[in-house]
């Protein structure tokens, strides 16, 4: 019998490779999008992304929309948009018109998956139409890992002088029942808009667990960072609203709505209504607001909820730095009794100086409407010199039952400070709402204020010790420091414990000394912080001890300080040694740590270690040693160090 073998074909299921794409405004995209050929058009270039492909944007200026619509790459394989290298790449809309209707990005993500944005530089998209809406970076519909990293957005202009018209700089809206989840939105810089009564950045209806960290939003005619809800974004209730995330070391300054035509403002000579927050939660729930750096805006932060029926809750708005701006340095409630409610909100260790700078007579905290179980504890609050107004409670419209404030919120553990006496500061409230705005009272000095509010007991008067004595109208972040000697050094409770990871203001630990410092700083010596670069452990413990060797290279944790070497890393090479240098034994080491004690000690025996008698020797730029004469014996030398 004969048998006939026939060939065998096998088609595989597995996924394309990776590509590398390249787009230049020289390309053509008749090539095949290669470095030495790339392609030249978004348009061409868009449609052909898979996951884990990157479109590389050289240098030059690219006069067309970025559109991304149904596209998705994969937490492992996403796909990238960036600039390659270093080069400039600007997405430029000065030739183009904005399209009517909804919103319109210049660069529009919809409906995908996993798109990374980075380094790109998004300008000039720009109208007069009220009926147009731009956008810089336009995120809508639904998505999961979706990036925006490294960008540049400025110059995007809704110029219509009614209060009609919007626009923004970098808009994000879950309008789909899947979420917008795990956005990012990091290191970005984000400048001079007109954006009518929209914002400059917002993350607006079904957007969850989401991370904005780290952007600088400045010279904006409204809102800096916005986080909505309740606004019909999306298709259900229960969903349309900002919720889950982090707001987390934004710089925002600059914010002001007096030169907006939709606050009654011109764009250049100003004159509006200045109502526009640094940073905003409107209807957002769960959200962690905190490090961030707010000045020069018409408030700092506001925690409120414009829909009657919506909520501003859960936010965590702590170790933040407000400082000149135009009212109060925070805000919170509904600015009158047609709007919803703040609650379960807590406020604290954060440092506010010397905000209210025209003097509106909100204070430094401002308090409006519908304000329920909010907690007030571990802040500095330092006064404008003329006003002295520290907490503002003044009302007025609704009824009484509106009007008056509840006695959920609680305050605790704050220390108040201005120029003059503690008699000199005031506090404002409506305790019964009684009458239209008659049952607005200000209680003088802390004691008036503690009888009328039934808390506050363990809040002081006292200057809080920066390390600059009065910062300064054009202050940096790190005069705000406080000093080891600071009043305001472990000020809080003592059965205070801090968030889980919970960082303060400049990134380190929130408790050191074993108790949590009022402000948004925790001081701690070079010690401490050392222990909390390397181990979160800045008052020690296994394996931050003096005496614990976690890198296992033989060398103490006190003495790896001491000598300025990693002690995650085993890096004895690094620790004090000694070899022959012509007739001596030279023994050497460093002093790194200057507030400790040092003293080499030899012995003959190993038994008894008495102090060195050869004296010490430096080159001045931090090495020591010690020289022993050969003549002496056999000799064991050492470094003795201790705090």
């Amino acid at each position: 019998m004969m048998f006939r073998v026939s060939p065998m074909i096998f088609l595989s299921a597995l996924p394309l490779a990776a590509a590398d794409y390249h787009l230049s405004p020289t390309g053509s995209d008749a090539g095949p999008g290669s470095f030495a050929q790339p392609w030249k058009t978004f348009s061409h270039a868009a449609p052909l992304l898979a996951a884990g492909d990157t479109l590389y944007l050289h240098a030059g200026v690219y006069p067309e929309r970025l559109m991304l619509s149904d596209k998705s790459g994969t937490a492992a394989a996403p796909i990238v948009i960036q600039a390659y290298q270093s080069e400039v790449a600007i997405i430029d809309g000065a030739t183009l018109s904005v399209p009517a209707g909804d919103r319109a990005g210049l660069v529009a993500v919809v409906n995908c998956n996993h798109v990374h944005l980075r380094g790109l530089e998004v300008r000039n998209f720009k109208t007069t139409v009220a009926a147009q809406l731009p956008a810089g970076i336009q995120i809508e519909g639904s998505g999961s890992g979706l990036k925006v990293l490294d960008c540049k957005v400025h110059d995007i202009w809704q110029s219509n002088t009614t209060k009609n018209g919007n626009g923004f700089g970098i808009c994000v809206y879950g309008t789909s029942t899947t979420p917008i989840d795990g956005l990012v939105l990091d290191n970005n810089e984000v400048h001079d808009l007109r954006t009518g009564q929209s914002e400059s950045v917002v993350l607006n209806g079904n957007v969850t667990n989401f991370v904005v960290s780290r952007n600088h939003v400045y010279n904006c005619n409204n809102i800096g960072i916005d986080l909505i809800g309740y606004e019909g974004s999306a298709p259900t209730t229960a969903t349309d609203r900002a919720r889950g995330g982090v707001v987390r070391e934004n710089l925002v300054h600059g914010i002001d709505s007096a030169y907006n035509p939709g606050y009654g403002g011109n764009f250049t000579t100003g004159g509006g209504e200045r109502s526009a927050a640094g940073i905003y939660i409107d209807g957002g729930a769960n959200i962690a607001v905190e490090r961030n750096h707010v000045y020069g805006s018409n408030f700092g932060i506001e925690l409120a909820s414009e829909n009657a029926a919506g909520f501003t809750e859960g936010i965590l708005l702590r170790n933040n730095l407000l400082h000149h701006n135009h009212a109060a340095g925070i805000i919170m409630g509904g600015y009158d009794s047609n709007r919803g409610k703040t609650r379960a909100c807590e406020v604290q260790n954060n440092t506010l100086f010397r905000n209210d700078t025209e003097e509106t007579g909100g204070g430094q905290i401002t308090l409006q409407f519908y304000l329920e179980k909010n907690l007030f504890r571990n802040n500095i609050i330092w006064a404008n010199a003329t006003t002295k107004q520290m907490i503002i409670h003044y009302v007025e419209g609704g009824t009484a039952a509106q009007r008056a404030f509840g006695p959920s919120n609680v305050f605790d553990w704050n220390i108040y400070f201005c120029e003059g006496n503690e008699a000199d500061i005031e506090f404002g409230l409506n305790p019964t709402g009684s009458g239209s705005n008659q049952g607005n009272k200000s209680y003088n000095g802390l004691a008036a204020w503690r009888t009328a509010i039934g808390s506050d007991a363990n809040s002081t008067f006292h200057d809080p010790g920066f390390v600059v004595a009065v910062p300064s109208a054009t202050p940096a972040a790190a005069d705000f420091k406080i000093t080891e000697t600071s009043f305001a050094r472990d000020r809080t409770s003592p059965q205070f414990i801090p968030h889980t990871g919970e960082k303060d203001f400049f990134g380190a630990s929130r408790q050191a000394n074993g108790r949590v410092d009022a402000g948004a700083h925790e001081f701690m010596t070079n010690l401490q912080s050392w222990r909390d670069v390397h181990f979160s452990l800045p008052d020690g413990g296994p394996p931050a001890g003096n005496d614990d060797d976690p890198d296992a290279d033989g060398v103490r944790n006190l003495v790896e300080y001491s000598q300025g070497m990693n002690p995650a890393l085993p890096d004895a090479n690094l620790a004090p040694t000694g070899g022959k240098t012509g007739n001596v034994f030279r023994f050497r080491y460093r002093k790194q740590a200057p507030e400790l004690a040092y003293e080499v000690q030899s012995s003959v025996n190993l038994g008894a270690w008495p102090a060195a008698i050869p004296s010490e020797q430096s080159d001045g730029s931090g090495s020591y040693w010690r020289d022993f004469p050969l003549t002496d014996g056999k000799r064991f030398v050492r470094l003795s160090v201790s705090q």
